[in-house]
């Protein structure tokens, strides 16, 4: 079993490649980058880049985690990776691939978050966020996206990202999402004021949305 000091060293040591790496793309040094980027992928993880671009969701996480010490480190270097890879592909101009691999990454690390019983790291939090922020720039958030999305923010307690997120999945289907929405809405009316004002949200932005929702006009 490897020790505590001995993942913290590989995760130093991983940090410090990225940051050359990035340093690669920067200087748009292309070959150099994708020769790294592949090499990382086969050490690190023992896949291709194009296996974990093809790979599924569920599929890709279990490969990366089952049973090994520093479970969540390997997400981690798996969602670093697929966000590297995607830069190189923006790099070339084949802005699909990079959107594809922004999104596989996304979804390893929400999915990984929210598998979890409780709490979360802030490099997990960053990164999500990094990652989403990016997608958005190229695109519209995906429907499958824009779901886990909604679950972390309230996973979180930014209840008025979730807000914004749940109308979006509204907006583009309705009937499989009012269920879910008047659901979320009174799990906040069972927090505290206080609660619903830090996650951006008060208590009568709650009772008015669900209102809406039951087809009523707000008071």
């Amino acid at each position: 079993m490897y020790s505590r000091d001995y993942i913290k060293r590989m995760i130093e040591q991983f940090g410090a490649f990225l940051l050359a790496l990035k340093q690669l793309l920067t200087e748009n040094r292309r070959e150099e980058a994708r020769a790294q980027i592949d090499a990382a992928f086969r050490e690190a993880l023992g896949i291709t880049p194009e296996f974990a671009r093809q790979a599924s969701d569920d599929a890709l996480l279990l490969f990366v985690s089952m049973g090994r010490v520093g479970d969540l480190d390997r997400v981690l270097v798996l969602a670093d990776l697929l966000d590297a890879d995607g830069d190189w592909h923006a790099l070339v101009g084949e802005e699909h691939l990079a959107i594809q691999n922004y999104e596989k990454a996304a979804h390893v690390l929400l999915d990984a978050l929210l598998q979890q019983p409780f709490g979360t790291s802030k490099d997990y939090t960053e990164r999500i966020d990094a990652l989403l922020d990016k997608l958005e720039r190229f695109t519209e958030l995906a429907p499958h996206t824009q779901a886990r999305a909604f679950a972390y923010y309230e996973r979180m307690g930014r209840y008025a990202a979730a807000e914004d997120a749940l109308w979006s999945l509204l907006a583009q289907d309705p009937k499989a999402w009012r269920q879910e929405a008047r659901a979320f809405y009174q799990r906040l009316l069972a927090l505290r004021d206080h609660e619903l004002m830090l996650g951006g949200l008060s208590r009568q932005e709650v009772l008015d949305a669900l209102a809406m929702l039951n087809g009523e006009a707000p008071e």
